[in-house]
């Protein structure tokens, strides 16, 4: 069984939902990692580890996003300039 009926369609998918499934992928790893940093001065702060996770969840997906965008604006000028 094939998932793509074509190569355009596979084409598509690596074009566009392949940068979210790549989020989806990075955004527990991001988690973790400014848990293990912020995470304890963040406690200091707020008092709660559930205010903490919240503001380090918000975080995680606000650098995962800023992090794929500047991939993906990367990736458009690497392929225009091999397509010269």
């Amino acid at each position: 069984m094939k998932l793509f009926p074509d190569i355009e369609t596979k084409k598509r998918f690596m074009k566009t939902g392949l940068p979210f499934l790549l989020g989806f992928a990075w955004v527990p790893i991001i988690w973790m990692v400014v848990t293990a940093f912020l995470g304890p001065a963040l406690f200091i702060l707020t008092g709660s580890w559930v205010v903490t996770q919240v503001i380090i969840v918000l975080f995680a997906c606000l650098f995962t996003y800023l992090l794929l965008t500047v991939f993906r604006r990367f990736n458009k000028r690497v392929y225009s300039e091999r397509s010269k």
